[in-house]
């Protein structure tokens, strides 16, 4: 990295002043400090904390689903759809892999769709199950433990069925279905809409909604995000923040304002989707022109460092 800011010292001939060999100085100087701001931003994020996990039932749509209302989180809403919901393809809800947390680790929900890596070290005083370590997701809140998961996800982390387990945690950037990332609609009437984001690599930090041109900001809500908006139209839009700083939008949803409805999707790209709400497969990549973030400059920003609480 510092070589390709800063001129090596054997490249200052002797047509270098002293100008020259200031200049130089400073691309080195400043390289360096780029340097260091990315060792930080790794410490930052590889920062391990110590709790304890427990298990829910191995039902299908345990923690994800409870009760039918989506969880917390709202991923699975029946609403939009329950289980077969766009914004219940993740990876880790479809293959199980989804915890809730407690209280505390909750908050106001900005957790939601957050990934840990979950290690057991073999150290149960009582010596139960093996050592182990999971990536999971966060989808609902109400746990004893500092994460209550599903069995699937349990048993791959302990090697066991039941009791609480130490545990350390640490955030991990969520892996992402292809369709993308996506937003749908959780409910609405005529002042106040519910939206749910979904197959993020880090949840939310912020979200405007834009109608007609006109910026609505979005509020947080225990796990879904809200907006005000009362009598408008127009070519609706969203722009998301995400926790560590990357942009995403999305664009030309619903077929504009006035068509919304509950259990409708907006994929990054503009797609729209009702079919996989209602039940059918997944998009692929035959008909759906997908957003890859990582190649997308207008669809990034500049990290910073995020600390956990």
């Amino acid at each position: 990295l510092a070589q390709a800011h800063c001129l090596k010292p054997s490249e200052l001939t002797k047509d270098h002043d002293f100008v020259d060999f200031v200049a130089w100085l400073l691309s080195c100087l400043m390289a360096f400090r780029t340097l260091l701001a990315a060792c930080f931003l790794s410490h930052a994020w590889a920062k391990v904390y110590q709790g304890s996990m427990s298990m829910w039932a191995s039902t299908h749509d345990t923690l994800v689903a409870y009760k039918s209302e989506g969880s917390a989180c709202k991923f699975a809403d029946r609403k939009m759809g329950g289980l077969t919901a766009a914004t219940a393809q993740t990876p880790y809800i479809t293959a199980k892999n989804y915890c809730a947390v407690n209280r505390g680790l909750f908050g106001n929900g900005e957790v939601c769709g957050r990934c840990y890596r979950l290690t057991y070290k073999g150290n149960h005083e009582q010596g139960l199950g093996r050592p182990g370590s999971a990536v999971v997701q966060i989808v609902d809140s109400g746990s004893w433990a500092t994460f209550d998961c599903h069995m699937t996800a349990f048993n791959k982390i302990t090697d066991y069925d039941t009791g609480f387990f130490p545990v350390s945690y640490e955030e991990v950037p969520c892996a992402t279905a292809s369709q993308g990332p996506v937003v749908g609609v959780l409910q609405y009437d005529y002042y106040w809409t519910k939206f749910v984001f979904s197959n993020l690599r880090y949840p939310v930090k912020s979200a405007n909604l834009i109608i007609g041109g006109k910026d609505h900001p979005m509020k947080l809500v225990g796990g879904y995000w809200g907006a005000w908006t009362g009598p408008i139209n127009g070519d609706t839009s969203f722009k998301i923040t995400e926790e560590n700083g990357y942009t995403v939008r999305f664009n030309h949803c619903f077929g504009g304002w006035d068509k919304r409805q509950t259990g409708d999707a907006c994929y990054a790209d503009g797609h729209r989707s009702k079919s996989l709400l209602r039940g059918s497969v997944a998009p692929n990549s035959s008909n759906v022109n997908f957003v890859e973030l990582n190649a997308t400059p207008s669809n990034v920003s500049e990290p910073r460092a995020v600390f956990l609480p």
